[in-house]
């Protein structure tokens, strides 16, 4: 109906009578509708990505972004920021006033700051215009992740995993973690190659601050584990701001550093704050000079050590052949005494075996005497009886009583002899026995003599009087002695004695 308000909105209205826009009468209108919308400042909590400083005016570009639930670099969401000179400027300001100096901007901290929603007109291109970043916010997600990487290192059992590996020494075969054009690089090769060692630096060139830190690094670790040439991993970076350290707390690079089967040692240039990096390393130091020194030091102590080895082992050398020496010395003066009581040991079991041998040799002489002679008795009584008690027969028989009588006399004798002989055997066995024993007591004692004993290679001392000598305390100082060897004699004069 043409006679109707029109209750449409009055923009579309317009709208409807303007046959065509320009693109920038286009973007003016989507300014304005922003603007509307957000006619205030917001506050608006995200990462940031991408940070950029326009070296000619002095204004920072970054991206504000959702990060996935899931650890990855994915992003759910994206807004483009401008932080203006000027507004940083009186930002940093404020924060000098608060004592909040150290915060500083870097790609990949948490960040909640205030803005005005604007569309840049020129580029068609949505933003906001940053006014104030509140840096409690920031240090308490950088808490909070450093508090969670520690828990979960903590429950996996890795805090401790890299300090249990052995360091080799010295550690002459380096792999190195830093950028390579960084004040932190120059200062540790600086010392190095001061030192005159042979060390060898492998360098794994990679940001040590902002968005791909926490990659790189990673990669740097892994590629130096693998590399066999290396032995230890240094990773250092020079100092900064607090937020310079958020990479340092990540899962990912300080999971890589504890399951590292390499020693790592860190040097991340920060007195008051200590990273969780720096926690699970096997040595960690506040600067990279100190990780250098270190390095050099214990390349000092192993030369020290090697400088120093050769008097060592002439001292030990020396006290071992001094205890060595009077250890044969008393081995000697024991050796005599227990010659000298073998011998006179010997001596009387010799003497002692003889008597027994002639005791046992004379009853066994008599035993059989006695035997024999009792044989001789039985055998006269008995062949005596028999005659008497055969005479009438031997009478009647005649001569061949006679030949019977001449056959049993004759099969007696040769049971004699027999008898005989076997008492003489056994006789001599026995004798034969005991002369060699006393054979093999003679050898034992001529071993024990003092001639085989020189023969061996021995001596014996002898004083002037040519007495042997079994103590020091026999002879005196300036006296002479003779040292009777397998071949000749020395003549000697004594200066010095020892008990």
């Amino acid at each position: 109906m043409a006679g109707m308000l029109d209750k449409r909105d009055p923009f579309l209205i317009w709208l409807e009578t303007v046959s065509c826009l320009s693109v920038r009468e286009l973007n003016e209108l989507a300014q304005e509708a922003l603007n509307s919308c957000f006619d205030s400042d917001v506050w608006v909590v995200g990462e940031i990505h991408g940070l950029k400083l326009h070296a000619k005016s002095g204004h920072f570009y970054f991206d504000l972004v959702d990060k996935a639930s899931t650890p990855s670099d994915q992003y759910t969401a994206k807004v483009s920021c401008a932080f203006f000179k000027g507004a940083y400027l009186s930002w940093q300001r404020s924060l000098a006033t608060l004592g909040l100096d150290r915060f500083k901007l870097v790609s990949g901290i948490e960040v909640k700051l205030k803005a005005r929603v604007d569309l840049f007109i020129k580029e068609g291109r949505y933003q906001l215009l940053v006014s104030q970043i509140d840096p409690t916010y920031t240090f308490g997600a950088i808490a909070k992740r450093r508090a969670r990487t520690v828990e979960h290192l903590k429950a996996k059992g890795l805090m401790v995993k890299n300090k249990g590996l052995t360091l080799v020494m010295p550690p002459l075969n380096i792999g190195l973690i830093t950028s390579k054009d960084s004040a932190a690089y120059r200062d540790f090769i600086s010392i190095i190659m001061k030192s005159g060692y042979a060390f060898k630096i492998t360098l794994f060139d990679a940001h040590m601050q902002g968005e791909f830190a926490i990659r790189e690094v990673t990669l740097g670790i892994k590629a130096l584990e693998s590399n066999l040439k290396v032995d230890t991993i240094v990773i250092i970076r020079g100092g900064g701001a607090k937020t310079d350290l958020f990479a340092f707390d990540d899962l990912v690079i300080c999971e890589a550093v504890a399951k590292c089967t390499k020693p790592v040692i860190t040097g991340i240039g920060h007195e008051i704050d200590l990273s969780v990096a720096d926690m699970v390393a096997h040595t960690h130091f506040v600067t990279p000079t100190d990780v250098a020194r270190f390095l050099v030091g214990e390349a000092d102590a192993i030369w020290s050590y090697l400088e120093n080895a050769p008097l060592d082992l002439i001292d030990a050398a020396e006290r071992t052949l001094e205890k060595s020496s009077q250890r044969l010395g008393t081995l000697a003066t024991r050796l005599a005494f227990l010659t000298q009581r073998h011998t006179v040991h010997a001596h009387s079991v010799l003497r002692t075996s003889a008597a027994s041998l002639l005791r046992k040799g004379s009853a066994l002489l008599a035993s059989h005497g006695n035997l024999l002679f009792k044989a001789f008795s039985d055998t006269a009584h008995q062949a005596s009886s028999l005659i008497q008690a055969q005479g009438a027969f031997l009478g009647e028989m005649g001569l061949a009583l006679r030949l019977r009588s001449t056959a049993l006399i004759k099969d007696l004798r040769h049971d004699l002899k027999w008898r005989h002989a076997l008492m003489l055997k056994d006789i001599s066995g026995r004798i034969n026995q005991v002369l060699a024993a006393l054979d093999g007591c003679e050898k034992e004692l001529n071993l024990l003599k003092p001639q085989e004993i020189v023969r061996r290679g021995y001596s014996i001392t002898l004083d002037e009087n040519g007495h042997a000598l079994k103590d020091s305390q026999e002879v005196s100082v300036q006296a002479r002695i003779i040292s009777v060897l397998k071949k000749g004699r020395v003549l000697s004069v004594v200066y010095g004695k020892e008990p």
